[in-house]
């Protein structure tokens, strides 16, 4: 019996057996973890994309929200921003320990610095908005008008801006320490698609931190440029840049602008000569001798006061000027000049309007205006000196139309402004210190620039030539060589005019004294197709070389002035060293820019390289335009 039990009965040692793993339930075992294991990091993983996606489409939503000043809308995104940005730090921490691996880890880090700024972004845009939030004036959706807007609101928002400095600090500490963590990120990544996420994102951060750095410390300023607590008035030079002068053009209309508490409380223009003409009895000064000879005047009267191509100093003998010639406003805080240019700005967001029967649009307002002043006004039958009265119909007129605007429409208004600051079709200057160091800070000033390398600015003055400058085209051509010789470094700058008017009532031979700013101690060594001695002369820290010039209708003249740049260019070319600022002259359309330079160095990098290519190991040449201010770097390898 106990044999039959044995033989059908297992041993203790088969039970044990039966009893553990086999090898394919092993197998079938790991694959179920590792099965689980995937499908955690991959939901993750899908997580993580989810609240990336969901990231982005706030930030959509983020921007919608601020051009509408729904505030608290705002506050609920950043919100959702920060619930996301919270999420995808979880996602990570869930990702470990995969996240120890070598390439991972430095990954995870890149990216645990992007939320940290974007988290530190956050609660300074919350600081921001709720700040924004509490004044009258910017809540609701939109406004309707400018001048729509309550006094008490303005009021209100003005001292707000005014005490706003501890709000602007604490948001320039927190950029700073994104942007550290930023650039942290920027170092730690290896991997192409998130390194360039985080470079373009860094630079944008970084450009954005630039300019608010530069422009912080001026936004409690700002109240008083608006006219808070006291109000400011200005002088205003309208520049007719068809007869283009230093700083724009013939200064035909001149008027005053007084702001109070964010809103014009008077404003007017008129004709320069009931001005000028007055002073014609007791007026003492005597004009630059290039206005003595070529205009045969012998006074110095305030429509000829932008001589100097440095905006400042002629908005300060603007102002002197005008109290010397009895103008009856006392004082003024500044002055603000404007081309026609400004007109067709506004123009293109008002569209057309009508003063007197004339319809003015961007395309025509130059054109028809003229002639109304110079033309029309004896078929009307209408006195010299009231010609000019339709200019200050017209300005009243864009003033309503401007003080009617809505948000959109300011938001249209807003890059044509700073485009016509960039194009020197707008400058300004304040007695304010503090508020001409903002406008000197954004180069809204037209000021003679400062630099420590090559230098080139080529002034007009239209000198009894009616509006010609519609029709003259000029092409700047700047040349530099080495001298072997000496070592030093010759530049050759040639002018060329193209007259392409005809002899009418606007336009006629061009006549102009033409003026090259280069730098400090440039030697000339000769000239070409002037028709008078190179005057030469130091100004604003650079040597100027000057003289006169015409064309007659439908000729090109070109003038050339040969030189020699200063010992301290040339040693720095030397070092393997050299930039170049070309100054735009205010009024100016884009003149053609051609370069051709040539060093004494085996040139590497070159900016810009868009523009500039090189002919040899120590050439580059290049065509520009000089429709702004433009700058060159090149160094050696």
């Amino acid at each position: 019996m106990d044999i039959v039990l044995n033989i059908i009965q297992p041993s203790w040692r088969e039970k044990l057996v039966k009893l553990l793993p086999q090898k394919r339930h092993l197998l079938n075992a790991a694959a179920v973890a590792l099965t689980l294991l995937v499908l955690f990091y991959a939901y993750q993983l899908f997580d993580g994309y989810r609240n990336a996606k969901q990231i982005r489409g706030l930030v959509d939503e983020l921007e919608s929200g601020l051009l509408a000043r729904d505030w608290e809308g705002v506050q609920g995104t950043l919100r959702g921003l920060a619930v996301n940005a919270d999420e995808l730090a979880g996602d990570l921490d869930r990702l470990f320990p995969l996240t120890l691996l070598p390439l991972l880890n430095s990954e995870t880090t890149a990216v645990r610095n992007i939320l940290a700024a974007a988290q530190i972004n956050i609660e300074g845009a919350n600081e921001v908005v709720g700040w924004l939030g509490q004044f009258k004036l910017l809540k609701g959706k939109s406004f309707e008008s400018v001048g729509a807007l309550p006094e008490d609101a303005r009021r209100e928002f003005l001292q707000g801006l005014a005490n706003s400095g501890p709000v602007w600090d604490k948001v320039k500490y927190q950029t700073a320490v994104s942007l550290d963590l930023l650039e942290a990120a920027q170092q730690r990544t290896r991997l192409p698609i998130l390194g360039s996420f985080v470079n373009s994102l860094t630079a944008t951060l970084s450009s954005g931190q630039n300019f608010f750095n530069n422009f912080e410390p001026y936004i409690p300023l700002l109240p008083k440029l608006l006219g808070y607590p006291a109000s400011q008035t200005y002088l205003l030079l309208l520049q007719n840049n068809t007869e283009l002068r230093p700083t724009g053009g013939f200064i035909g209309t001149f008027g005053h602008l007084t702001l109070a508490n964010g809103s014009v409380s008077s404003f007017g223009t008129e004709n320069v000569y009931n001005l000028d003409e007055p002073a014609k009895d007791y007026n003492t000064k005597a004009p630059p001798a290039p206005i003595q000879r070529y205009l045969k005047q012998s006074q110095w009267f305030f429509r000829d006061v932008n001589w100097d191509p440095d905006f400042p100093s002629s908005a300060r003998e603007a102002m002197r000027f005008y109290r010397e010639e009895r103008g009856p406003i006392a004082s003024f805080n500044g002055v603000i000049a404007l081309t026609p240019e400004i007109i067709k700005d506004v123009l293109k967001v008002t569209g057309p309007i009508t003063i007197r029967d004339n319809v003015f649009t961007a395309e025509n307002i130059v054109a028809k205006l003229q002639y109304e002043v110079d033309v029309a006004f004896e078929e009307k039958g209408v006195n010299i000196y009231n010609r000019k009265e339709i200019i200050d119909d017209l300005a009243q007129v864009l003033k309503e139309k401007i003080f009617a605007f809505g948000s959109r429409e300011l938001r249209s208004l807003a890059p044509l402004l700073l485009e016509a600051f960039s194009e020197k079709q707008l400058m300004v200057y304040f007695t304010d210190s503090r508020l001409q160091e903002l406008a000197a800070k954004f180069d809204w000033d037209n000021r003679v620039l400062e630099t420590d390398g090559d230098y080139i600015y080529v002034v007009d003055a239209n000198l009894g030539s009616l509006k010609t400058d519609l029709v003259v085209s000029r092409t700047i051509s700047y040349k530099l060589e080495p001298e072997n010789r000496d070592h030093s470094l010759q530049a050759t700058m040639a002018i060329t005019y193209n007259n392409d008017g005809d002899f009418d009532w606007k336009t006629t031979r061009y006549r102009t004294y033409a003026r090259l700013y280069v730098p400090y101690g440039s030697t000339l060594i000769s000239a070409k197709g002037n028709e008078e001695t190179i005057s030469i002369s130091d100004e604003h820290g650079k040597t100027v070389f000057g003289t006169f010039i015409s064309i007659e209708p439908g000729r090109s003249e070109t003038l050339t002035f040969t030189y020699k740049l200063p010992a301290f260019l040339a040693a720095k070319a030397a070092r393997g060293q050299y930039k170049l600022l070309a100054q735009k002259q205010a009024g100016a359309q884009a003149h053609a820019l051609k370069l051709d330079i040539a060093l004494p160095f085996k040139i590497g990098a070159v900016a810009p390289e868009s523009i500039l290519k090189k002919e040899s190991t120590n050439q580059v040449v290049g065509d520009w335009d000089l429709g702004v201010d433009r700058e060159v770097v090149l160094e050696s390898n």
